[in-house]
């Protein structure tokens, strides 16, 4: 980030402003972030916030947003904002096989669960791919920041539900995980590069916190190599310089580095969007993947 890099206080304010912002959606009463205002699909609607409130798995990688603006301004308030959002989210999304829901609504006036749903996955008792590699990489987060062994026995206990179903499909390039691990077999299978990349960066700090002897780092980088023979855009973008000195893309056909992302495919979505080349998740954790290697200098 541009603090980190250059110095610039003006970024650091910008970190701790969205902090900030984030950190107003905290409910004492539920003892966690709400995540979404509403939840709409083809099957339900919910829509009032006085008696719902809605947390998806996929806020367990704000925390490190809350964790490092509480860091840096000695504000143990975030930091117990974050901390508390992590236990919640262990206990109200995690199955007790360590599968996980997407997303859970509780009654903010009591903290009671009203239901448990798998938004973008396959059906309310699938394991979502990428719902499990958030949770992989958020607790793994959450560990490194808070020390509390409870987040690292979640990490190891996920990451390994999520390698084990890997290995146990047999289609070619099994590390390219399927969209939702339970979804009915599809030739060729449905899949969701965004899930693995997501899922690699989260294996990687475990192996670093485990001393760089586990088997994290090797599935890890199984994942990044099996990504790119299966899924790396063939369509390249090609940088020109233009009349006015500046760098221009041009034009084409290219919309990202990674093909073969799934961004919700549940039969309810109002739009499903499955098996497309632009997922900015995808991408994104593809080069931050790149970056930790070099940072780890296994590149």
């Amino acid at each position: 980030m541009d603090w980190e890099l250059t110095g610039n206080t003006q970024s650091l304010k910008s970190i701790f402003k969205a902090a900030e912002n984030l950190a107003s959606r905290y409910d004492e009463r539920v003892g966690a972030v709400r995540s979404w205002d509403k939840m709409i699909n083809k099957k339900e609607s919910i829509t009032d916030t006085k008696k719902n409130f809605l947390v998806i798995i996929d806020s367990m990688c704000n925390l490190d947003l809350l964790f490092y603006a509480g860091d840096h301004t000695s504000n143990q308030k975030l930091i117990d904002i974050a901390t508390s959002h992590a236990h919640f989210v262990l206990r109200s999304i995690v199955r007790e096989d360590y599968s996980t829901f997407h997303l859970v609504n509780v009654d903010p006036r009591d903290g009671a669960i009203k239901c448990q749903r798998t938004h973008q996955g396959y059906s309310d008792s699938s394991c979502w791919s990428r719902g499990q590699a958030w949770a992989i990489l958020g607790f793994t987060q959450a560990y490194i920041w808070t020390k509390d062994l409870i987040f690292l026995r979640a990490a190891i206990n996920i990451s390994d539900y999520f390698l084990a179903r890997l290995s146990s499909t047999t289609h070619t390039h099994p590390f390219v995980p399927v969209w939702d691990f339970d979804a009915p077999p599809e030739t060729p299978p449905l899949r969701d590069t965004s899930a693995g990349m997501i899922a690699a960066n989260g294996l990687a700090l475990l192996h670093q916190i485990l001393n760089n002897d586990s088997k994290y780092m090797a599935n890890a980088l199984r994942i990044a190599k099996e990504t790119i023979d299966l899924s790396l855009s063939s369509d390249k973008a090609k940088l020109s310089l233009g009349d006015d000195g500046e760098l221009e893309v041009e034009s084409g056909t290219w919309d990202g580095i990674l093909m073969n992302a799934t961004a919700n495919n549940n039969e309810n979505a109002v739009v499903m969007y499955s098996n497309h080349g632009l997922l900015v998740y995808a991408d994104y954790y593809f080069l931050e993947f790149g970056n930790k290697l070099m940072r780890m200098g296994l590149i």
